[in-house]
């Protein structure tokens, strides 16, 4: 398959946009070791930062709320490793961009050229309009195993494997940390060293809006930085994490003074109390423009580049 067939086929999968069709979803939230304890409310409250006590009550009262399939009362005590489910009401989903470009592909792997915005699963307002969920629609009959995840914003390489032994080869590297990825990001205001190690540890609760933030007891996260240009208010740089956290090279910059262009959130955070993690256009000037791994049949590193973006030279 080549580009312009991927596009083809996607195009046809995608028109209308799934997500604009309304539709009940069934959403499963399993419950975690650190919600433990808690009444049925205080966990969705936690869960689901920006929801009220009332959606919750109403869903119970409709036998719309269940735990490991059973109805229960708001005061239930959750446990580790039980699973809510309920139904929302019809809904549409957010339109995304479905500009999805392959970079490479062999009967192992599917390496694509991923647009903004477009969540890659699904997550909060996205279930249908996400890039595995159209793959899926698109091409039925085949297997997308998910390896890795970069935000609904950010543009670039994403890899994908066709079977369970691939995606355990390929997941090993992730976890072992052998992988190589490399961002282009423009930040506002001039960066003055060329050069910087960024550390900082970076808390794993969900806040309101779907965001993390900077946090004393979180883990962790490492950034290098290298200037590539210095503009008139702008800096572009190339930036190599060497942890995998989420939302690790925007939490960086943002801390460093220097927010990527386009992250009202990361800027001020208050907006995310307000608004949703996804913005809503191609906004974020953040690119994954290059991955490097371990192919799983020649065992030899490969490198796959998703090009620079317009955008970034305008």
């Amino acid at each position: 398959m080549d580009n312009i067939e991927l596009n083809k086929i996607i195009k046809n999968a995608t028109t209308p946009l799934p997500g604009s069709i309304p539709e009940r979803i069934t959403y499963k939230l399993s419950v975690k070791k650190r919600f433990e304890g808690m009444t049925l409310i205080e966990f969705f409250l936690k869960a689901v930062p920006r929801s009220n006590e009332q959606i919750w009550l109403d869903k119970i009262a409709d036998n719309n709320l269940k735990i490991n399939g059973v109805n229960v009362g708001p005061d239930y005590k959750v446990q580790a490793g039980e699973q809510a489910v309920h139904l929302s009401d019809p809904k549409i989903e957010p339109p995304v961009s479905v500009a999805i470009n392959l970079i490479y592909e062999d009967d192992q792997i599917i390496v694509l050229d991923k647009p903004s915005p477009i969540p890659v699963h699904a997550s909060g307002r996205f279930v249908r309009n996400t890039l595995i969920a159209i793959l899926e629609l698109a091409f039925p009959t085949a297997t997308f195993k998910l390896l890795h995840r970069i935000d609904a914003n950010t543009t670039g390489v994403i890899v994908l494997a066709k079977d369970k032994v691939t995606a355990n080869f390929i997941q090993q590297q992730f976890e072992k940390k052998t992988i190589k990825k490399t961002y282009i990001a423009l930040v506002e205001g001039i960066v003055v060293d060329n050069y910087m190690n960024l550390q900082k540890l970076i808390g794993t609760e969900i806040l309101a809006g779907g965001s993390r933030r900077i946090d004393g007891t979180g883990k962790v996260a490492q950034t290098e930085i290298e200037v590539l240009e210095r503009r008139d208010n702008t800096t572009l740089l190339k930036v190599t994490p060497l942890t995998g956290r989420t939302n690790q090279i925007r939490l960086h910059l943002a801390e460093l003074g220097h927010p990527i262009v386009g992250d009202i959130g990361h800027k001020d955070q208050i907006y995310f109390e307000n608004n949703p993690f996804t913005y809503e256009t191609d906004s974020l000037f953040l690119h994954a423009h290059k991955l490097v791994i371990t192919h799983p049949t020649t065992k030899k590193e490969i490198a796959f580049i998703a090009p620079i973006p317009e955008k970034f030279n305008a």
